[in-house]
Order: C-alpha cells, then structure tokens, then sequence
C-alpha cells in the first residue's frame, strides 16, 4: 500500500497560569513551546516501535467511532518526542504525551485528505490522549499544542491572546520530572475530603491573572504573584506535593532576584516559570539557578501550532 509522505509536528506546551484550577471551571492560561514533537509514516524495512504502535491503534479506533477512515492507521508509525526530553531522558513538563496525540491526530487526518479542523481535530486529539492517559485531566495541554500561541481555556471556551509588551519568562527545569496523573488524582480527593470552599482562593486568583493579561506587564506580574501565593497557601493545607524542595528553592532564588515565580503543570518536578518586567533580573536569576545545580531552558513562547507538511507519495 502506498506510503504518504506526511510530516507532522505539534509543539509542546507550558502552563501560564490556572493549573488545577481549571479542574474547577476557572480560566488557564497555557502557551505553545518552540520545542516539537514530529510523527510521520514508517516506509521500507523499518520497523515500527512499541510507543507508537499504541498511539496508532488507539487513534484508529478513535476514527472509527467517528465514522472517519481508520485505513491509515494502519501503517506503521515514527514518532519523534526526543526535545521534549532532557539529554538524560527526563521529560521535561512541556505535555510531550499531548503533543504526540495532536501530531499522530493531524498526520491521520491528512492521509486521508482531511485537514486538522479546530473543532473536529481538537476532539479526536484530546480523544486519543484521554484514552492513552487517563480522562482525569483538563485538555487545556492538547488545545495549547493544537492551537499553539498563547490561549486562555475555561470550559469549551478557548480564546487566542496576545503577549503583554513588556512581560519577559524564563523556563527552568528542576531536575526530575512530575507524575501528573497522581498529582490530579490527589487534588480529587483534596476536593472530596476538604471543603470546597477552600479552593476558592486560587480559582479567583486564575481569574485575576486572566485579566491582568490583556492589560499590562505589571498587572500580570501582579497577578501571577498572587496565584503562585494562593497555589502555595493550598498545597500546604491539602498538602497535595506541588511546591518541591526544588520549586521552593527556585521560589527563594526567584524573590532574591526580585522576579515571580511559579511551578507550571502538576507541580512536584517538571519545569517552572521566573517572570518578570526586566529582563536583566531573568538573567541574573538564570546564573543563579545554574550555580543550584537547575537548567535553564532557551525555549521560544507562544509558537504556531499544529502544522502537516505533504511531500508527495511513494510506494
């Protein structure tokens, strides 16, 4: 059978702000990294690898069920995650498992002539990374890798923003990755066994930095200073393990700095986010982290997202 020649690439993405909360129906705020991952059809003598086998099945059961083609996911795939992994293989928190289910989703789609439509590619994506990484998460990774910029998402409502003049980030890596689905499963049952009442704090300080977002630099540090204090004041109370040894030194090294720091994502390792209004506080911040023994990440924010290249077809 015919082999199209199809590449395509969905990037990663970082939490902004609104982590956890958004499991409460208030906003996040999430962006594409210039970090990608790549999926294409294997041709000749290679052999298909056991990671994308499972993408690949899954994904065309998922077809199925949405009376689309799922002849080809039949053909064997290569799936390409590396720089979304650090050089020791750690995953680095930039949502490596959502962007392999928008990429395989895009590649599908277009071998069978169909483009990666907003509504009806996001819906098989987020499909296909629910059914390969459990149902418990928000899809806000799997929109910001199929979307790409910068987005804000609260319920099905995603709209695309700008970034604030003057509002400059720093990614560092703590070292050790996050097992997001316990972290979600632990914030469950903090739910279940606490009163609601005490996550309040950090859905209304999402909402805050939602709109200090589409005001200026200095309200969105503002802001974001006051979600990673909600963050922080819940995950001691629900002691849910989001603010590490390492997050917390990276906090200390943040504020010697005079820059706003936050865990992005689950919490517990991953990567966090140094903002600031002056970018030689980031870069004295970045020396310091690297003298701790952490890595500093030059990723691109806010990059295109899902993009499919067709290079002709060969048998």
């Amino acid at each position: 059978m015919p082999v199209p020649r199809i590449r395509a690439r969905a990037p990663g993405k970082l939490f902004l702000s609104g982590e956890y909360a958004v499991l409460q129906g208030a906003p996040a705020l999430a962006c594409a990294v210039g970090r990608h991952v790549e999926a294409s059809f294997l041709s000749g003598a290679a052999v298909e690898k056991a990671e994308a086998a499972r993408w690949r099945q899954a994904a065309g059961d998922i077809l199925r069920r949405h009376d689309l083609d799922p002849g080809p996911a039949r053909a064997a795939l290569e799936i390409d995650s590396r720089l979304l992994y650090s050089d020791a293989g750690i995953k680095l928190g930039f949502g490596s498992s959502a962007a392999v289910a928008v990429a395989v989703t895009g590649l599908l789609l277009a071998a069978q002539g169909r483009g990666a439509g907003a509504a009806a590619g996001l819906r098989i994506a987020d499909e296909l990374h629910r059914a390969l990484q459990g149902p418990g998460g928000s899809g806000v990774d799997v929109a910001a890798c199929f979307h790409g910029g910068v987005i804000a998402v609260q319920g099905d409502n995603v709209d695309s923003l700008s970034w604030p003049d003057g509002l400059y980030c720093d990614v560092i890596f703590t070292g050790r990755d996050a097992d997001t689905g316990s972290a979600i499963g632990r914030f469950r049952e903090a739910l279940r066994d606490a009163d609601v009442a005490a996550f309040k704090g950090l859905c209304v300080a999402a909402e805050a930095v939602r709109h200090a977002w589409e005001r200026d630099a200095d309200a969105v540090l503002a802001a974001v200073a006051g979600y990673a204090g909600a963050w922080r004041a819940l995950d001691r109370s629900a002691r849910l393990g989001v603010y590490s040894r390492e997050h917390l030194r990276l906090q200390g090294l943040a504020r010697a700095a005079d820059c706003v720091y936050k865990p992005s994502g689950s919490g517990g390792g991953d990567c966090g986010i140094a903002f600031s209004a002056d970018r030689g506080k980031l870069d004295a911040l970045r020396e310091s982290v690297r003298d701790e023994g952490f890595l500093p990440l030059a990723v691109d924010l806010g990059v295109e997202g899902l993009q499919v290249r067709r290079q002709g077809d060969h048998a």
